[in-house]
């Protein structure tokens, strides 16, 4: 009798205490792997000081692992991965770009589903159900304004506040090029509300300039009043002293992810993996904030009060976008002529 319930008391504890062995020993066998291949290639999106922020704090945590970095632009990244893989040459890891460019990768079978026990704290929204991404910062579109310019009751609310008369004449900054944010408004509007709206904004006469940094930087020195701009590039030139501010009560908030996923055919995978961990994880969302970016974690506190993304009207950008993007571009041209 003792010796069964001996045989008994073992397995219970088995049972309970084997998961937990299994886990870290998983995870070590990992890193095993990892030490053995030594790098990882990473190619990103991220602005090079940013991103350099991100390595420098990874390989002191894994000093075994030296990152070797890509950096470019989205269409540019997207076209090499492709390029590369057509003629055979796998030299990407981990590709951290915007959602829709990493939704034509994986429709390419350019990634793998990886499945990182951090990405539980990242929204839904910023999840491929599939596992294939996950996000890594998200960029908010928002209207930006300068605070010498405009009295506080005169602040646009909203979206369709910009049609007021008393913003017409090269008084609102947009980008020609800004289809995401035309296609996320289309798709949370429907055809007929957006093309009213888009249609109206044309005729209000605004002012068009390339990049969301270069349209900051002149709505700060008073080139025009309002601007259709990213959120973290407002707060970062507030933050050194610009008088500008944007409006966090636009309904909605378009938010588009940059994400990042693992190569099909890696070729130092476990390495890839423990560069995903950390990418995901809080210790490494900190350091993404830290190099201006609004972290995707929704239990790290956000940089400043306004991109508590809790209390904003968020609409993630669908990766299905993706699909649409010629025409959605070829609609935004049409509209703002």
């Amino acid at each position: 009798m003792s010796q069964a319930l001996a045989l008994l008391a073992f397995f219970l504890v088995y049972d309970l205490v084997a998961p937990v062995l299994l886990l870290p020993q998983t995870h070590l066998e990992t890193e095993e792997k990892a030490k053995k291949e030594g790098r990882v290639a990473y190619y990103t999106t991220m602005n090079i000081t940013a991103a350099n922020l991100l390595i420098r704090s990874f390989e002191k945590k894994h000093p075994y692992i030296k990152v070797d970095l890509f950096r470019q632009g989205g269409e540019v990244l997207r076209t090499r991965v492709m390029t590369e893989a057509q003629a055979g040459r796998h030299y990407f890891d981990v590709a951290s770009i915007n959602v829709l460019d990493v939704q034509l990768l994986k429709k390419k079978g350019l990634l793998a589903p990886y499945v990182s026990a951090h990405r539980e704290g990242i929204p839904a929204g910023l999840r491929d159900k599939e596992g294939f991404w996950t996000g890594n910062f998200i960029i908010l579109y928002v209207v930006g304004y300068n605070t010498r310019m405009i009295t506080k009751g005169k602040i646009p609310p909203d979206w369709w506040n910009l049609l007021d008369p008393m913003w017409k004449g090269g008084k609102i900054g947009l980008d020609r090029d800004a289809v995401v944010w035309y296609a996320a408004l289309r798709q949370k509007w429907g055809r007929d509300k957006s093309f009213e709206f888009f249609k109206k904004l044309s005729t209000q006469q605004p002012r068009y300039e390339r990049g969301n940094t270069l349209r900051t930087q002149m709505m700060a020195a008073g080139e025009f009043v309002l601007a259709v701009v990213h959120a973290h590039k407002v707060e970062e030139f507030k933050s050194k002293g610009a008088p500008i501010d944007w409006v966090t009560t636009s309904n909605p908030i378009p938010a588009y992810g940059n994400v990042a996923g693992l190569s099909s055919n890696a070729p130092h995978p476990h390495a890839a993996r423990l560069f995903l961990d950390y990418l995901f994880s809080k210790e490494g969302q900190l350091v993404v904030q830290e190099g201006g970016f609004i972290s995707v974690r929704m239990d790290i506190p956000p940089p400043t009060p306004s991109l508590d993304q809790r209390k904003l009207v968020l609409y993630y950008v669908e990766p299905a976008l993706a699909d649409y993007y010629n025409a959605y571009q070829k609609e935004y041209q049409e509209l703002i002529q």
